[in-house]
């Protein structure tokens, strides 16, 4: 038996306990949980960047663009782009 896929109009459930990236402030970390994104070529990017389901990301900077850090790696990411990361907000930040 085939899954039925969700209508292309249908906004999809966020995954429980999850946030937008952009709601964390500077200093703050949480753990990817997906991304939430309907161009491929944009989510393959920020996986090659290493926003990937289960990395921790901390928020260096908001303004003018997001600044994550990601690992030993900063990377830079724009308000759209960092609305479409859900995260579990990380205790240990």
């Amino acid at each position: 038996m085939r899954k039925r896929r969700r209508h292309r109009g249908q906004p999809e459930e966020p995954v429980e306990g999850t946030l937008p990236l952009t709601a964390l402030y500077v200093g703050e970390a949480g753990i990817v949980r997906e991304l939430r994104l309907h161009d491929h070529m944009v989510a393959q990017k920020l996986l090659a960047l290493g926003v990937v389901p289960g990395a921790r990301v901390k928020v260096v900077q908001r303004f003018p663009a997001y600044v994550l850090q990601i690992g030993f790696t900063q990377i830079a990411i724009d308000h759209h782009l960092a609305g479409a990361v859900r995260v579990e907000p990380d205790t240990e930040s």
